[in-house]
C-alpha cells in the first residue's frame, strides 16, 4: 500500500462541510470524507507551525521538552525511517519554514523534494523600495507584505491575480500531481504535500475573493496582524473572515485537481490518503485574531486553534465512517509506518490507527494534551478541556531541551548550556492567564469558565495531567512549573 499525506496549513475544521459547515463550498474535502473515516475529536499536539510538524515527521510530542526548532540529530524522522526501509518518499510543498534558519532541515531524510518559492516571507524576491499594503491606515507597511508583494509580483495584476493557476495553491497541488504521475510505476511510496494556503497572507484571485468577502473595497484586510481583534472594525473583521473563506476555496479547487487524477489513476483503490492541519486560527473570537502568543495578551489555545480536521480514506476502511475517539498527529507516524509495512521505532508517543478505521479497536487515549513550550499545559477528555497554567507569574524551572540554542528565543534571551550540554535555562514570558475550565460540548466556543465551580473537575483533570507528563517521562520542572507536584 502507498501512502499520502497531505497537511493543509491553518485550516479550521468548523470551515468544512465534512464537520457541518455551509460557511464554505467544500465539495472536495467532503469527497475525501465520503470515501473514509472523518474523525471528530482530532486535537493538536505542539503548537504551532514547526511544533506540530515536528509531533508528525518523528511521532513525539515536542512541546514539554522544546519548542519551534529543527529537527535533532537523534530523531527518528519518518523520511529517514522510510529510506532505511526501502521506501521511496517525496515531498512537494510551498511551506518555506521547512527550509528557514532556525528550522529548516524537514527535507533531509525525502528521496525527492521539491520547493515551491515566494510564499508569505520566503526570501525569494528581491525586495527594494516600499510597497503599501491593503489594510488599515495604522498599518499599512505590514512587516512581510514588501518581500511578499515582491515574490508575487511576475503573476499580478495589481491587487488581483493575473490567473489562478499562479496561486501557491495551485502551484502545489499540480506538482503533488506530477510527483504522482512520474511515479505511478513506484509502490510502496510516499508522499508528503504540505499546502501553505490558507495561511494568511489572504491573498485570492477576484472569484474567490468575490464570493466570499463581506466588505468588498480597496482596504482589503488581507494580512491583519496577531493581537487584539479591537483594533479593527467589525467592518474589517468580516472582511478578513470573508477572505480567508475564499482561501479555503481555493484550496478545496485544488485538492479537487489532485483526487482527479487520483481517481483516474486508481490510487484510491491502493493508497492511504490523510489530510490534516497544524492549527487553526482566530477570527475575532475570544477578543484575539491570528495565532496569539504571551505578548499578544490572551493565549489560550482555544477551540478554533486546537480542535483541527482529521480525515483518512483507508482502500478497506468504511465509507462515510465517524470516530469520536480522541486522536493527534503524533498518532500518524505510525499509523504511515505501519501502512508501509515498516516497524514503527520505539519510545513513539502515537497509536496506529488502522485498526480503528477498519473498525477492530478504539482509540486507547481517554484525553488529549496540547500546549506551545512554556505555556499552559492542555488536556481534554473530549467534554471537558482544562487550560494548566503556572501558579507563579515567574513561570519556572523552565528549560529548553536541545543540542543547540533555540533561534527564535534570541531576543528573550536563554541561559548557557547546563554542565550535561543537554539543556538551557529559559526565561519565558509569563503573561496575564490563569487556569481555566471549560465543557467543550456544551460551550463549544469557550465563553464560561467554570473552574470556579467545579473544582472537583479540574482537580481530576490536573491529576490526569500529572499521570500523563510522568508516563510520558517528561522533565520533571514541568511539574513544579506547573503546581502538579504531590
Amino acid at each position: 500500500m502507498n501512502v499520502i499525506l497531505i497537511l493543509i496549513d491553518t485550516l479550521r475544521r468548523d470551515h468544512l462541510s465534512p464537520y457541518g459547515s455551509s460557511l464554505v463550498e467544500t465539495p472536495n474535502f467532503q469527497r475525501l470524507a465520503d470515501r473514509g473515516t472523518t474523525f471528530d475529536k482530532a486535537y493538536l499536539g505542539s503548537y504551532p507551525c514547526m511544533p506540530a510538524r515536528r509531533d508528525l515527521w518523528t511521532g513525539r510530542y515536542e512541546f514539554p521538552w522544546r519548542g519551534w526548532g529543527p529537527l535533532e540529530w537523534n530523531d527518528h524522522s519518518l523520511p529517514e525511517v522510510l529510506a532505511h526501509a526501502g521506501v521511496k518518499s517525496g515531498l512537494v510543498t510551498d511551506h518555506y519554514h521547512l527550509f528557514e534558519h532556525g528550522s529548516g532541515n524537514y527535507h533531509f531524510g525525502f528521496d525527492s523534494w521539491e520547493f515551491i518559492r515566494g510564499q508569505e516571507k520566503d526570501m525569494w524576491g528581491l525586495a527594494t523600495g516600499e510597497v503599501l499594503w491593503p489594510g488599515p491606515e495604522y498599518s499599512k507597511v505590514h512587516r512581510g507584505w514588501r518581500q511578499y508583494w515582491a515574490n508575487t509580483a511576475r503573476w499580478r495584476q495589481g491587487l488581483n491575480w493575473a490567473s489562478e493557476d499562479h496561486t501557491f495553491a495551485a502551484q502545489t497541488f499540480r506538482a503533488a500531481t506530477q510527483w504522482v504521475d512520474e511515479h505511478r510505476d513506484t509502490s510502496p511510496f510516499f508522499l508528503m504535500i504540505d499546502c501553505f494556503d490558507p495561511h494568511e497572507p489572504f491573498d485570492t484571485p477576484a472569484p474567490y475573493r468575490q464570493q466570499y468577502e463581506d466588505n468588498p473595497g480597496k482596504d482589503r484586510m488581507t494580512w491583519p496582524i496577531y493581537g487584539p481583534a479591537n483594533r479593527y472594525t467589525e467592518d474589517e473583521l468580516r472582511d478578513v473572515r470573508g477572505l480567508y473563506r475564499g482561501e479555503v476555496a481555493l484550496v478545496d479547487t485544488w485538492l479537487g485537481y489532485f483526487l482527479d487524477r487520483l481517481e483516474r489513476l486508481g490510487r484510491f483503490d491502493d493508497t492511504l490518503i490523510l489530510l490534516t492541519t497544524d492549527h487553526g486560527h482566530l477570527f475575532g473570537e475570544h477578543g484575539m485574531i491570528g495565532k496569539p502568543s504571551t505578548n499578544h495578551g490572551d493565549s489560550n489555545m482555544y477551540e478554533e486553534l486546537v480542535h483541527i480536521p482529521l480525515l483518512a480514506s483507508h482502500p478497506e476502511g468504511k465509507a462515510g465512517q465517524r470516530i469520536a475517539d480522541l486522536v493527534q498527529p503524533v498518532d500518524l507516524f505510525p499509523t504511515i509506518l505501519n501502512a508501509l509495512g515498516v516497524p514503527t521505532p520505539a519510545g513513539g508517543h502515537g497509536q496506529d490507527l488502522t485498526p480503528v478505521i477498519l473498525g477492530e479497536t478504539e482509540v486507547e487515549r481517554p484525553a488529549a494534551c496540547f500546549a506551545k513550550f512554556g505555556e499552559a499545559i492542555n488536556l481534554t477528555d473530549g467534554t471537558y478541556t482544562l487550560f494548566q497554567w503556572p501558579e507563579s507569574d515567574r513561570n519556572e524551572p523552565l528549560y529548553w531541551y536541545s543540542a543547540q540554542p533555540p533561534d527564535f528565543l534570541k531576543p528573550r534571551g536563554f541561559g548557557p548550556y547546563e554542565p550535561d550540554r543537554t539543556r538551557f535555562p529559559i526565561d519565558w514570558i509569563r503573561g496575564p492567564m490563569r487556569t481555566a475550565l471549560y465543557n467543550v460540548t456544551e460551550d463549544p466556543h469557550q465563553q464560561h469558565d467554570l473552574a470556579a465551580q467545579e473544582p472537583e473537575t479540574v482537580r481530576r483533570l490536573q491529576n490526569a495531567l500529572r499521570r500523563w507528563l510522568i508516563e510520558l517521562q517528561a522533565p520533571s520542572e514541568q511539574l513544579r512549573r506547573l503546581g502538579l507536584e504531590e
